[in-house]
């Protein structure tokens, strides 16, 4: 039996909790998909001293063809193995056309075996 992971952190909207005035803070399942999306949109040397990086809104940039759609999924994978292990991916879907970039995670909460978790992340060009 694989122990479950607590998982809490601070909601990135610095909401004041309405009754005791503290800030909100996001648990379980919530706080994962939090990190999750804040890894994937982190881009290199944003924070300091590390390399870190999602790097998904580089990507916007870069002629896509299948090479690069499956480098992309594979970096997606190796970044979450190495620095969310509370998660494992179970399947990465990349959509793009000429302004959109849309990257879909499936991923399994460790320790909650039943618990899969999606997340659909659109960046897109502003112009």
């Amino acid at each position: 039996m694989k122990k479950s992971i607590k998982a809490a952190d601070l909601d990135f909207s610095f909401q004041a909790h309405p009754v005791s005035g503290n800030l909100i803070i996001k648990k379980g399942a919530d706080a994962i998909k939090q990190s999750v999306k804040t890894l994937l949109l982190l881009n290199i040397f944003e924070k300091p001293f590390s390399t870190i990086s999602g790097n998904v809104r580089n990507k916007l940039f870069e002629n896509f063809n299948y090479v690069s759609e499956q480098q992309m999924k594979d970096d997606i994978r190796k970044l979450l193995e190495n620095f969310e292990p509370r998660v494992r991916v179970d399947d990465v879907a990349i959509d793009y056309d000429d302004v959109d970039l849309s990257v879909t995670i499936t991923y399994t909460i460790i320790g909650e075996e039943t618990q899969t978790e999606e997340i659909d992340l659109v960046v897109s060009r502003s112009r």
